[in-house]
């Protein structure tokens, strides 16, 4: 019998977010049209979300990501997709994960920290 051990790659936690509380924009670069969805969870380097439409892996997009509760904490992020469910597996909205490519500034950065780091949110797994 064997058994799978599943190891976390991840360098960063990752915290769970209210999906109905924590919207999320995503453009293309170079395109006007917006896909509008939620997010699931985040990180300092990350976060998956969920949008109607699939995004392609590997694409480059601009991210506008809205946090539950906070007046301030709104991040404008570059992000590349690095996985999307399956639509056999995920029949509906598609969820997807998508990589940070860098901050405007280190200001962005540490709000995010801030936000994540102020005990309201549950570490997801």
């Amino acid at each position: 019998m064997s058994v799978k051990r599943h190891f976390n790659r991840r360098r960063h936690e990752r915290f769970r977010l209210c999906p109905m509380y924590t919207s999320v924009t995503v453009r293309r670069p170079g395109e006007d049209q917006e896909r509008c969805g939620h997010a699931y969870d985040i990180s300092e380097s990350g976060v998956r979300i969920e949008l109607d439409e699939p995004l392609e892996v590997g694409e480059s997009v601009q991210l506008d990501l809205k946090l539950p509760g906070s007046t301030t904490t709104d991040l404008t992020v570059p992000a590349e997709v690095v996985w999307v469910h399956d639509a056999n597996d995920d029949p509906g909205p598609r969820r997807m994960a998508l990589r940070f490519k860098a901050f405007a500034s280190l200001t962005d950065r540490d709000r995010l920290l801030e936000y994540l780091g102020c005990g309201l949110y549950s570490m997801a797994a």
